[in-house]
């Protein structure tokens, strides 16, 4: 064995930021579980949705119901895992429930907290990864 080993290589230590970053994107890998698992439960009919019962839903609300089961669940795996793609589908997430209950109001309704969540949610998730690659930078 020589001094250059290369099985050897060792990370550098991740900064304050980056490990800030990691704990907020489980936390809203938790948020999105729940989100997804709510999804589920109006489809099984164990709570009502926003479109009322599941069976009695229009087109449209059974369509986001069931997209919303699917992307929030796979979103929070993704986010869990720390793999960009869990990032980029949590994103599309945010975005589309924003546009649902701002662009689309008039067949969704307005739901001005979970809008003001995402928002909140993206624009944190946007500086801590700036904050964090900064650090990076700078270690």
């Amino acid at each position: 064995m020589t001094d250059r080993d290369p099985m050897g290589h060792v990370a550098p230590p991740r900064t304050r930021m980056q490990m800030l970053a990691d704990q907020y994107t489980i936390a809203l890998a938790v948020v999105m579980m729940v989100l997804g698992l709510r999804a589920w439960a109006v489809i099984l009919g164990i709570m009502p949705g926003g479109g009322g019962d599941f069976d009695q839903m229009s087109v449209p609300w059974a369509a986001v119901t069931i997209h919303a089961a699917v992307v929030d669940l796979v979103a929070s795996i993704g986010l869990w895992l720390r793999v960009a793609g869990g990032k980029v589908l949590w994103v599309y997430a945010a975005l589309f429930e924003v546009a649902l209950h701002t662009v689309f109001i008039g067949t969704f309704g307005e739901n001005i907290p979970l809008v003001a969540f995402h928002l909140v949610a993206l624009a944190i998730f946007i500086a801590l990864t700036v904050a964090s690659r900064g650090s990076a930078a700078n270690a």
